[in-house]
Order: structure tokens, then C-alpha cells, then sequence
């Protein structure tokens, strides 16, 4: 059964942690369409060309500016669920690789914690402003299913929600990072969950798309994406649920004002996440693996 849902301009005008970009294509076209299949739901939006898409949103709603960066030097990583992730499955030595590192912010926050972290990002012009920006910064455009990195040659892998948004599935980015792991390295990623407040509605199978819809991103069950990793050869330790209050955020302008106040309520994520019932109101899940 092939599942999907219309989303109108104002529930993403709402979705108050989403790229501006985003929201400005929700904006050109009244109804966005939302497929969900087996392995997860297909999200398309009108003409979104994938690099020059990230590159426009990277660029044109965020300054590459030294001020930007500064909390991050000093080892900023957030309140939340990221931050504890990070802090105590990363190995303290060795070599860490982030891929789809965006703007760089957990490179250079992990580098001024003492980790050897670099980034890879397929957004050239991303990558080309952060090196202006901090040119000690070890940031490179490449494309993350092809890495220039040999075989067993690092320790950590993070990738924090960027394997959904490949049409074919994450299976090949998650299977170089594979490649380049060491046996028992670690794999941190991060996708988009299914989740009952996600905006899905039921059709039928033969529901049409927008003739100009292109893909963005899947999004995951938790079995779906564990089969995932499983099949690929990775051993799961432990996962996590990320912006957990996400689905309130959206939908109550209190909690929205309360964030924009007092940013340290995500360590609230935390503690939802340890009661049974809190994982499923997760707008992301956090899969923390090794290479077997």
C-alpha cells in the first residue's frame, strides 16, 4: 500500500527548524506531496535541484562569517541528544570523518574538543565559503559514495540527515562508509522517522505526483532503516530519538517562543526519550553502530 499526504504552505511555514529554502519552495506551490512506501516515505517538492538547492539554502540564509563559527571553536555542540551521542560513542582517538558535513559546525566544534574530525560535503560552494571563512578547517567537496579515503582507514563515521535525501536509497552512502570504517569502528546516523504527527494521510496507489515534483528525502521506520544497516553488515548498539518535542513545536506557538528563548531545552529530548512511549514522537532517529 502506498501511502500519501498533501501539505500545505502554512503547516511548513510553521515548522519553525526547517532550512528557509524549504519553506520558500513550499511557498510556490499551494500542495506539496508526500508518498510513504514499504521502505519509507517519499517527500517531493517543486524543482528542487539537489547541489544547487543545498548550495542556494547554505548561502543564502546563513553568514560565513568568523562571529558564526565562534561558539563552535570554543566546542559547541548543542543541548541535545546530538551532544550526549557524540560526546560518549565517539572514539577519542583516530580519525573521524562527517559526511554531508554541511557547514562545518561539528568539525570545527569536535576539533576544538581535541577530536580528529574532518568533513565532506557535496555542496561545493558550501564548502568553498567555510574554508574562506576558517582555511585551517579540513572541509572537502566530494561525494560521499565515493570517498578518496582507503579501505579501513578510519575510525568514526557521522552523517547527521543526509542519507535519506539519495533517490536511490541510503545504501550507498552508508556502504562506503562501510568501506572506509575499521573493523569495529563506529557509525553514528541520523534520519527522518515515521512518527504519527508527521503530516501523513492515506490514498490509493495510483495517487499522482505534480508533474514538476522532484524527490527530497525518505523517511524511516525503525525496523526499515535497522534492516538497512543490518543487511549492509553493521552491528547496532544503540539508537536514539532527536527532536523528540518537534511535533508540539509545530503545532503550539508556545513551545515554539519557549525554544527560541531558552535554546537548552533540547537536553528535554533526553529525558523523553528514556520513557517507553517517548521515542515515538521522534521527528529524527539516531542510529549509533560498528563495522562487524
Amino acid at each position: 500500500m502506498v501511502q500519501a499526504a498533501a501539505l500545505i504552505n502554512k503547516q511548513y511555514e510553521e515548522l519553525c527548524d526547517e532550512p528557509a529554502g524549504f519553506k520558500q519552495y513550499a511557498r510556490m506551490k499551494s500542495i506539496d506531496t508526500v508518498i510513504e512506501e514499504i521502505k519509507g516515505v517519499v517527500s517531493r517538492y517543486p524543482q528542487v535541484k539537489k547541489v544547487a538547492f543545498i548550495d542556494d539554502n547554505f548561502l543564502m540564509y546563513h553568514n560565513f562569517v568568523k562571529d558564526f563559527y565562534r561558539r563552535y571553536l570554543r566546542g559547541y555542540l548543542g543541548y541535545g541528544q546530538i551532544r550526549y551521542v557524540l560526546l560518549k560513542h565517539l572514539p577519542r582517538f583516530g580519525l573521524i570523518v562527517e559526511g554531508g558535513c554541511g557547514m562545518g559546525q561539528y568539525v570545527v566544534a569536535l576539533r576544538a574538543r581535541g577530536y580528529n574530525c574532518i568533513g565532506v560535503d557535496f555542496a561545493a560552494k558550501t564548502v568553498a565559503a567555510v574554508k574562506k571563512v576558517l582555511p585551517d578547517i579540513p572541509v572537502e567537496a566530494a561525494d560521499i559514495c565515493r570517498l578518496n579515503l582507503d579501505d579501513e582507514s578510519v575510525d568514526a563515521y557521522i552523517s547527521l540527515g543526509v542519507v535519506e535525501h539519495f533517490q536511490d536509497g541510503p545504501q550507498d552512502a552508508l556502504a562506503e562508509a562501510l568501506r572506509v570504517l575499521k573493523k569495529g569502528g563506529v557509525l553514528i546516523v541520523s534520519v527522518p522517522q515515521v512518527f504519527n504527527w508527521r503530516g501523513g494521510g492515506v490514498c490509493s496507489e495510483d495517487a499522482s505526483l505534480p508533474d514538476n515534483a522532484s524527490f527530497y528525502q525518505y523517511a524511516f521506520s525503525q525496523e526499515d532503516f535497522r534492516m538497512v544497516l543490518v543487511n549492509l553488515g553493521f552491528c547496532i548498539e544503540a539508537e536514539y530519538g532527536i527532536s523528540l518535542l518537534y511535533a508540539f513545536r509545530c503545532r503550539f506557538k508556545l513551545f515554539r517562543k519557549l525554544w527560541a528563548i531558552f535554546p537548552s531545552l533540547a537536553k528535554i529530548d533526553i529525558l523523553v526519550d528514556r520513557i517507553p512511549i517517548g521515542s515515538n514522537f521522534a521527528r529524527m532517529r539516531l542510529y549509533v553502530a560498528r563495522k562487524k
